[in-house]
């Protein structure tokens, strides 16, 4: 699920995972997101930090608190400095603007160590 106020994010988003074979569900605002999170339990959620209402430190804060969708790992991807980032409930962080191959490595990863901000150890 890719969450962003701004059109082309989400666009250029969508346009480097569904080549590479990801379903992507587009969502323009966080409480979209938390609605669509409840129904649709997506395998991660990428969210950009400044939006109108539910902004993205909020909807994930949110989203860890709902036993169904705690588990959902989340990547930042926003504009803002990388020191606020750090105060995000995220598995991985990324500046705008983001190159596609930095982009589907870091969903990768998020998917093979799903719960953890950096993984313990390597899947078996």
């Amino acid at each position: 699920m890719i969450v962003d106020d701004d059109l082309a994010s989400r666009e250029l988003l969508a346009s480097y995972l569904e080549p590479e074979g990801y379903a992507v569900v587009i969502v323009s605002s966080g409480t979209a997101a938390i609605e669509e999170a409840r129904r649709l339990l997506p395998d991660l959620v990428v969210t950009d930090v400044l939006m109108p209402g539910h902004g993205g430190l909020q909807t994930l804060f949110v989203l860890r608190n709902m036993p169904e969708t705690s588990e959902i790992p989340a990547i930042v991807v926003s504009g803002i400095s990388p020191r606020i980032l750090d105060l995000m409930p995220a598995a991985a962080y990324l500046v705008k603007p983001v190159e596609r191959q930095k982009f589907v490595e870091t969903v990768l990863n998020c998917l093979n160590f799903p719960s953890a901000k950096k993984p313990d150890r390597l899947p078996h």
